[in-house]
């Protein structure tokens, strides 16, 4: 099984994800190499602070890849900024949330009757200013207060997250330190110790490993 994993930028790590048997791909190095699609079982995008309309050259390369996973319908999961590449290449306009930026701890309701694995409920970290159009032929799996594009799935083997669900004590402590600015005037009313004291749910790690699974 070939798992690979894009990373955008140190401090977004894969957390929960490096239990998987996966080559992680550091797209923030020189020396990156993307690979081929026929060797790819699956692909997982991580997040990131930049923005998918960005004029950087991984990403346009980055965009390619995708866009082959889905002509060979390959299994592809993405998170935030990985689930905004796949909305795109899926033919969605990425934009600024009206309601603001996410950030920090928030609940998310399921959207879908669908999906027994998925609980009505989940409480996740959120890390993002941009959302997207529900792309076209796929399902949208959770909402939230304050954004309606959570989470889709597309010809079910196609996920994306807008929020975390692999963060984990250490993980989270990286991205508040490299992040902390982003934290100020976020519509969770977070602040940088109330997202560092949170206790991240037990069972979003479980959840997350069925989500996984049910694209393989």
């Amino acid at each position: 099984m070939n798992i690979y994993i894009l990373q955008h930028v140190p401090f977004e790590k894969p957390g929960i994800l490096e239990a998987l048997d996966a080559t992680i791909i550091k797209l923030y190095e020189p020396d990156y190499k993307l690979p081929n699609v026929a060797d790819i079982d699956l692909l997982i995008i991580l997040g990131g602070p930049m923005s998918v309309n960005d004029d950087i050259e991984w990403l346009s390369q980055e965009k390619n890849l995708i866009l082959s996973m889905v002509e060979y319908n390959k299994p592809m999961f993405g998170i935030c900024l990985g689930a905004q590449l796949i909305a795109k290449v899926l033919g969605s306009t990425i934009f600024q949330n009206k309601e603001g930026k996410e950030v920090g701890f928030g609940e998310i309701q399921k959207a879908t009757n669908q999906y027994d694995f998925l609980p009505e409920k989940l409480d996740v970290l959120h890390w993002h200013g941009e959302t997207f159009d529900l792309p076209e032929g796929s399902k949208r799996l959770y909402r939230s207060a304050y954004c309606e594009n959570q989470a889709f799935i597309y010809n079910d083997n196609v996920i994306g997250l807008q929020f975390h669900m692999e963060t984990t004590e250490e993980t989270l402590k990286d991205i508040v330190e490299a992040d902390r600015v982003y934290i100020e005037g976020n519509v969770l009313s977070n602040t940088e110790q109330s997202i560092i004291n949170y206790e991240i749910p037990s069972q979003n790690k479980d959840i997350l490993m069925k989500i996984i699974e049910y694209i393989m």
